[in-house]
């Protein structure tokens, strides 16, 4: 009997049932598909866009920091106690130097986003608007250029790039929509998925997913049904909201319009500003089973409602089938108190994000709190799964007169988490601390695992003198590691250098990097191939570097099963043939290795592989022994090599699920048209996509949908889906989905000889409302600021997502015995020759659909920005009387469609569009304008238990301020993000009850003036 992972189905069914009782679960909470898959064409012959820098900050990470509660929650004295440790092994074995280091881009903005991954035979790296692919001797093959160049006409940047070695495909995704409009419908991100191997010679599928409000620090990991996506997304409300998503990897693969997307909530999550979770990432050449994936972050307890430090997990239950079946539970739950993890400290600075010194003066940089590094990479071996990860954390243990943190040095608690079997608990099997050397900082940490258990961490390092270093040293990359046999919890290989700065950021504030990258050379499994920003006084300031390095010495004798490859899923009758890929992961050539395989934990089967197998050679072998397929509904097959002194047997095996499928089972897979939300017509199509999930080809398949429980319309698709396949289907019948209503289809086939009819019918629901465009109005201003017609006047208008609702505010009051009104329209953005226009609508037949015949203002030029521009309007002498919708938009054209803003609905990249309600009269009324909100200094109120609560209302302050407080010495101990509220008030509420006794500040933005600072005691 092989001594390997074998699967019991009942017992883990016994084992989740037990663990999930008493977590909370949640179904996913947001369903959708692909709105667009774009082909774009090979590189290679291509006139490449040049790539233009980047202005301003794209991805600001503007939101707040994590609420912290000054002087709770470190660790005892501020001694991280792990340190002691990772010293006494720091160091015990000699490092060697990268075996290639070469520079993939350079910029002179700061952060460059730094991401790359290696594939067989090309390394692609990617910075904020830029990507650039080599070879792997590190020589250009594609010069950096325009994200636009796979992405066409999209620019806004902060890539990620992976290599799914499973697929043998390299994938890039950046932001999409905008940044500054948080809650804009329009944001989202963009993925390209090559269309073969060859990154530069193949072409690339191209899709966009909305998801609504921004997808801020995304970061995107592989699994089995899908590809993974965290983002620090809806803050304050991530326990309900969407911050979690799964794209369909499978159809995107296929290069398949319908690929679809579900998002889910975290529930039970503790943290209250920016955070940055981590979904594991699949690494190696065998996949995990389908489900049953993991998020995870940290949890400090220096945070406001976190008791204790602990690592939290949530397990992810995707169902492509019936996807609003789809789950999310907590998992587990590692903490200090159990004894499963040690305490730490992450809070730099009280959550601000200006905390690492630089030498010779520079401003702080960005230790990346709140942050589980990029990526968290999982690997499969025989007896268990692992995955490492690993996160900053402040090890300076001064503090000064108040008490305050001091945090200047940080260091990297990194983690490695063991799983004894799929499904079963994941736990802590080692966890270390590591620092740099003679003082310095060590962050910004990326690690994986290779083929034999040795785990590689590359990171960024930077010291001064004042700060405790031997020397004063700029922000350089470098990289450790530790051997599988070394004692748990340390890392023993010396620290060796990949690139050594030699000046400051000049150019990003206080941030720094965003991302690292370390990825593992699918060649050989044990090559690490790293990208990280550094800093060079000539030239362009801000380098992304690649090292390339190893940990562990060769290995001799070690083969290994890298995958099942057949059978697949089908309809099986009889004998089946199961065939393997065997791989010699050693430096000696190998012949007559003894392989076996089992099903479902039965006997033994066992032949000889004669070879010979050279080092590195994959090689395909048959095993003669058929296996009976025919009786059953799941087969677990597992094989493996047994080679006779093997030095690593824990990576000999591999795993593979085959369905016996049902001969004859077809069902609906999705709704595609109408989508969820939107504006429907009279003969709406509907379009379906039917699914074979048997094992025979099926034609001729009946199709039905009904609205609202009324009478089915019934229909044949005609063509053929082969097993496993599907098909788009448009039925002939258009539904009247006119109305403004909420519409509930029932959506099915009836095949007659269906064996499974539990898939064959879905419910949708889809609302018909008014559309409601988002635009960008922050970045260059564009979209109206101030508005004035006839009683009304809105002036300021803030900028939110780009549109604004104000039907419940504001009635103009318009009679049509007045001939002509004046209208007053001021934009953030005004062009002489024309570019800003402005638009008005009257929906006089109330039918909320915009018409030509009710535009009464078309394309008006605003010439000047921050300037009154007067139009003038005409109410016509037969105008229905009483109240209608009135909608003004104004935009720039030529960035929105080249020509005119004469379509109400049309989505603007840059611009605004306001409703308001317009009630015609016989005869001329003005009513009083409201009065101004009135402004206020900031007030700092005392509650009991040292609870204080900030406030301050500034209708002219910008929509976000940060609030810091600080010691009498200056020094920071708790920085957030504060949001402006509709009555113009920003207001914190402050917890210091851990702090100690003394005086303290508070401050809203940056301005230093008597009305944005308050004092107060703690007692």
């Amino acid at each position: 009997m092989l001594l390997k992972k074998i699967v019991c189905v009942a017992f883990l069914f016994v084992v989740a049932i037990g663990f999930s009782q008493k977590k909370e679960t949640a179904n996913a909470t947001f369903f959708g598909q692909a709105t667009s898959m774009i082909e774009v064409g090979p590189l290679s012959g291509k006139k490449l866009i040049p790539e233009t820098p980047r202005k301003g900050e794209v991805n600001p990470k503007r939101m707040g920091a994590n609420k912290i509660v000054p002087g709770k929650g470190r660790p005892i004295n501020g001694e991280d106690p792990l340190l002691f440790k990772q010293k006494s092994m720091q160091g015990t074995r000699v490092g060697k130097a990268p075996s290639l280091t070469f520079e993939a881009t350079s910029t002179n903005s700061a952060p460059s986003d730094p991401t790359g991954a290696i594939g067989p035979n090309h390394y692609v790296s990617a910075r904020n608007s830029s990507f650039a692919i080599h070879d792997r001797s590190g020589n250009v093959l594609v010069p950096s250029t325009s994200l636009a160049s796979i992405f066409p006409g999209e620019t806004l940047g902060d890539p990620i790039v992976f290599y799914d070695s499973f697929a043998d495909r390299f994938v890039i995704t950046q932001f999409d929509g905008d940044p500054f409009n948080p809650e804009d419908p329009q944001n989202g991100f963009l993925v390209a998925v090559g269309q073969g191997p060859d990154p530069v010679n193949d072409g690339w599928f191209t899709y966009r997913f909305f998801t609504g409000t921004f997808p801020d620090y995304t970061k995107f990991s592989i699994w089995s049904d899908g590809y993974y996506i965290t983002a620090n997304k809806d803050q304050g409300n991530q326990s309900n909201s969407e911050v979690v998503y799964v794209i369909e990897r499978d159809l995107m693969l296929q290069g398949r319009e319908d690929a679809r997307i579900v998002g889910f909530p975290l529930p039970g999550v503790r943290d209250f500003g920016f955070y940055s979770p981590a979904s594991f990432n699949a690494i190696g050449s065998e996949l995990p089973p389908e489900g049953d994936a993991r998020v995870i972050y940290f949890q400090d307890d220096a945070w406001t409602g976190v008791a204790e430090d602990e690592l939290k997990l949530w397990e992810i239950n995707v169902d492509w089938n019936n996807i609003e079946q789809s789950t999310i539970a907590e998992a587990e739950e590692l903490t200090v108190s159990s004894g499963a993890i040690s305490a730490f400290d992450t809070t730099f600075d009280g959550g601000d994000f200006g905390n690492l010194p630089q030498p010779t003066g520079g401003s702080d940089i960005d230790a990346l709190q709140g942050t589980v590094m990029y990526a968290t990479n999982y690997r499969r071996f025989c007896d268990y799964n692992s995955v490492v990860l690993n996160f900053a954390i402040d090890i300076d243990s001064r503090q000064d007169t108040s008490g305050a943190d001091i945090d200047n040095v940080a260091g990297i608690r990194w983690y490695e988490l063991r799983q004894n079997g799929d499904g079963q608990p994941w736990t802590v099997f080692q966890e270390g601390t590591y620092t740099s050397p003679d003082g310095k900082s060590a962050w910004c940490g990326s690690m994986a695992m290779d083929i034999f258990g040795n785990i590689g961490m590359a990171y960024t390092t930077m010291g001064t003198v004042e700060d405790g270093a031997t020397a004063n040293s700029f922000a350089s990359i470098r990289y450790t590691g530790r051997l599988a046999t070394d004692p748990p919890g340390t890392m023993t290989i010396t620290e060796q250098d990949i690139a050594i700065g030699t000046d400051i950021q000049r150019n990003g504030g206080n941030r720094y990097g965003d991302y690292a990258h370390l990825s593992v050379d699918p060649a050989d499994d044990r090559t690490f191939w790293h990208i990280a920003e550094y800093f060079q006084a000539t030239g362009n300031n801000a380098r992304d570097v690649v090292g390339v390095f190893t940990v562990g010495d060769d290995v001799a004798n070690d083969v290994g099963v890298v995958r099942v490859d057949s059978p697949n899923d089908a309809t099986f009758t009889g004998l089946t043939t199961i065939t393997i890929s065997i791989k010699n992961f050693g430096t000696t050539a190998q012949s007559d290795i003894p392989v076996v395989y089992s099903v479902n934990g039965g006997a033994d089967q066992t032949e000889l592989f004669a070879g010979p197998l050279a080092p590195g050679e994959t090689a395909s072998f048959s095993f003669a022994t058929q296996a009976d397929f025919s009786t059953g509904d799941e087969f677990f097959i597992n094989a493996e090599t047994n080679l006779a002194g093997d030095s690593f047997p824990d990576n000999d095996c591999a795993t593979k699920s085959v369905e016996n499928l049902l001969a004859n089972d077809v069902g609906i897979f999705e709704l595609v048209s109408p989508t969820t939300t939107g504006q429907f017509t009279a003969t709406q199509e509907i379009t379906i996509i039917i699914n074979n999930f048997g094992g025979t080809p099926q034609s001729n398949i009946p199709v039905f949908y009904t609205i609202n429980g009324g009478t089915p319309v019934n229909e044949v698709f005609t063509g053929t889906i082969e097993s496993l396949g599907s098909a788009e289907y448009t039925f002939t019948t258009t539904a009247d989905l006119q109305a403004f209503d909420t519409y509930t289809f029932e959506i099915g086939t009836a095949l007659t000889t269906d064996q499974q009819t539990a898939n064959d019918v879905i419910n949708r629901t889809i609302v018909n409302q008014l559309c409601a465009p988002t635009a960008n109005c922050s970045q260059f201003g564009d979209g109206i600021t101030s508005f004035v017609l006839s009683n009304v006047t809105n002036s300021p208008i803030a900028c939110n997502t780009g549109y604004e609702d104000f039907t419940a505010d504001f009635t103009i009051q318009l009679s049509r015995s007045v001939s002509t009104y004046t209208v007053s329209v001021q934009s953030g953005f005004g062009d002489p020759d024309g570019a800003e226009r402005c638009s008005i609508w009257i929906d006089f037949n109330d039918n909320n659909i915009f018409e030509d015949s009710e535009l009464i203002l078309s394309n008006g030029f605003i010439t000047a920005a921050n300037t009154n521009i007067d139009f003038d309007i005409a109410i016509a002498e037969d105008a229905p009387l009483g109240r209608h919708l009135f909608r003004i938009r104004a935009g720039d054209v030529n960035v929105n469609n080249g020509a005119e803003l004469n379509d109400a609905c049309e989505s603007m990249q840059f611009g605004s569009t306001h409703d308001y309600i317009a009630e015609i009269t016989e005869e001329d009324v003005v009513e009083p304008n409201p009065e101004p909100i009135a402004n206020t200094d900031l007030i700092v109120v005392t509650q009991p238990d040292n609870q204080f609560l900030i406030t301050k209302v500034d209708s002219n302050a910008p929509e976000e301020l940060r609030v810091y407080i600080f010691s009498i010495t200056g020094q920071i101990v708790a920085s957030n993000l504060v949001k402006r509220d509709a009555s113009n008030r920003f207001e914190y509420t402050l917890d210091m009850s851990f702090a100690r006794s003394g005086v303290y500040f508070a401050r809203f933005g940056e301005s230093k003036s008597s009305g944005d600072v308050a004092g107060f005691v703690v007692r």
